[in-house]
């Protein structure tokens, strides 16, 4: 225990008389409990964070835990706060944010996002939200509300200052948190925050007196990073079902797989050209910036190397060296045979290529990835073997895990199978292939596009005149197993015709 010197009565004890508690990532913690000169102290309102009432909000019934692994721990400020204690606490109103400067309280950019968020469906989202806070009021429902997951920045960390009245378990403490009146940017449940926001100013609340009696949970992290906050996004969202699969892949930026997909594209086309399911330019028929998503090349990858055995998560940091050599061939081959058709601002007489040409959609791309894995098949079933192995002990550490999988590549068990076709004949393949979409042998794989009313075949006029079918390009397992069984069958040639359906 460390004690405090008291100063004279006309001296307030300063933040830096504090001791700062490295359990908890540095933060001063006033031991109330356990430090009777620090009691005596808080009581007679000594302290200097007790006199700035207009830079720190005073929040009763907190609980400041440590989260995940020691290894690692988060910082987590649980508190209960009514609806008018939750507007002051928060101050982020993601439909409506106050005028900060986001750059100096390191969070533009979480601002700049969430902002782009509420331009879009999550702003639709928040008048059902608030109607039913609303109903919960009036007393027609009950009000089951998540907990609010929130986060502070690093930059105004070192003011926070939290008092322990009751430090008996060692991970949780229960006190008082002075927090500095900056915003809470959410990590999850913004679309709820916002509705809360609205509910906060609504006549119902109001004349009821919900502001003081509607209760909510509100979780704070503290000394948080935007990266962080990514982080913190990707995992909440990124584990069985996905509220977005590509945002979640461009900010679990820890993942093996988001770091493979990085480093596999960098110096071939796919580099700046993955849409990540935020900005306006998308992987449309029309859109061209974009070659594929996020999720789409994640997916593509999984196929290539190790024929869709395993899930995103499965694919660790220490798998990332083995497999990048064989993730540069895959991309490097499809930039090789198709960059020169993927245009991305097309001139007025030209077409948008995915309107043009097969391999401009995901089932064509992931057929390409299975058919690169067969073509390879000697290297990467090991490898996808040994993936398997080292996943399967869940007492090792990553150390132990990183050496078993090391172990398991340089000594495979069995024989690799051989492929049936080389990465030579297939590159050879892709290069005489028509790849465009309304030749005869694609619509016959993929069938044609009909008018829903008439049944009859829809066709469309190409920028230089040529009238064609306008055919389909269903992501399908079933249509991504056609064009591979072709590409890799004797029957391939068929795909070189330049006759049109």
């Amino acid at each position: 225990m460390s004690s405090i010197v008291i100063p004279s009565s006309e001296k307030l004890i300063p933040r830096s008389a504090i001791p700062k508690d490295p359990k908890f990532k540095g933060l001063r913690i006033v031991r109330f409990q356990s430090d009777p000169e620090a009691q005596s102290a808080y009581d007679a309102r000594q302290y200097e964070f007790q006199h700035e009432p207009t830079k720190l909000t005073q929040i009763e019934g907190a609980t400041l835990a440590l989260k995940g692994a020691p290894a690692r721990y988060r910082v987590v400020a649980a508190l209960h706060p009514n609806l008018s204690m939750f507007r002051e606490i928060v101050k982020y109103d993601p439909a409506n944010p106050p005028p900060e400067d986001y750059d100096a309280i390191g969070m533009k950019e979480a601002h700049e996002e969430t902002q782009s968020d509420f331009k879009n469906a999550k702003a639709r989202n928040l008048e059902d939200f608030a109607a039913y806070n609303i109903e919960a009021i009036s007393g027609e429902r009950v009000a089951y509300l998540p907990a609010i997951a929130g986060w502070q920045s690093r930059q105004v960390f070192p003011d926070t200052v939290f008092v322990a009245f009751d430090e008996r378990n060692p991970l949780c403490l229960y006190g008082v948190l002075y927090l500095p009146k900056k915003p809470v940017m959410q990590s999850d449940g913004q679309t709820q925050t916002a509705a809360l926001f609205a509910t906060a100013v609504s006549g119902m609340a109001i004349k009821t007196g919900a502001l003081e009696g509607f209760g909510v949970t509100l979780e704070i992290e503290l000394d948080v990073e935007p990266r962080d906050a990514a982080q913190s996004f990707a995992d909440r969202n990124g584990r069985g079902s996905k509220k977005n699969k590509n945002l979640v892949s461009r900010f679990d930026t820890a993942a093996g797989i988001s770091l493979l997909r990085d480093e596999a594209v960098k110096g071939t086309v796919f580099e700046h050209r993955l849409a990540d399911g935020r900005a306006a330019a998308g992987t449309g028929e029309t859109q061209t910036k974009n070659i594929v998503d996020l999720s789409t090349m994640e997916q593509m990858l999984l196929l290539a190397l190790t024929n869709d055995k395993f899930k995103p998560e499965h694919i660790k940091a220490y798998h990332v060296p083995t497999l990048l050599p064989y993730a540069k061939e895959f991309l490097t081959m499809l930039d090789t045979q198709f960059s020169k058709d993927w245009v991305a601002e097309p001139g007025k007489d030209e077409d948008p290529f995915r309107k043009i040409y097969a391999h401009g959609w995901p089932y064509a791309l992931k057929a390409l990835a299975k058919a690169f894995f067969a073509t390879r098949i000697d290297k990467l079933e090991p490898i996808s073997d040994a993936i398997a192995a080292s996943l399967k002990s869940k007492h090792y550490s990553p150390e132990e895990a990183k050496a078993a999988f090391d172990k398991a590549v340089e000594e495979p068990g069995g024989e690799a199978p051989a492929p049936e076709v080389t990465p030579a004949e297939l590159a050879q393949r892709l290069a005489a292939i028509d790849w465009r979409r309304y030749r005869k042998p694609w619509v016959k794989l993929n069938g044609e596009k009909k008018d829903k009313k008439t049944g009859k075949v829809k066709r469309i006029v190409l920028k230089n005149g040529e009238e064609v079918v306008n055919t389909q390009a269903q992501n399908t397992n079933a249509n991504i197993d056609a064009v591979l069984a072709v590409l890799l069958s004797p029957s391939w040639t068929e795909l070189c015709s330049h006759e049109n359906a």
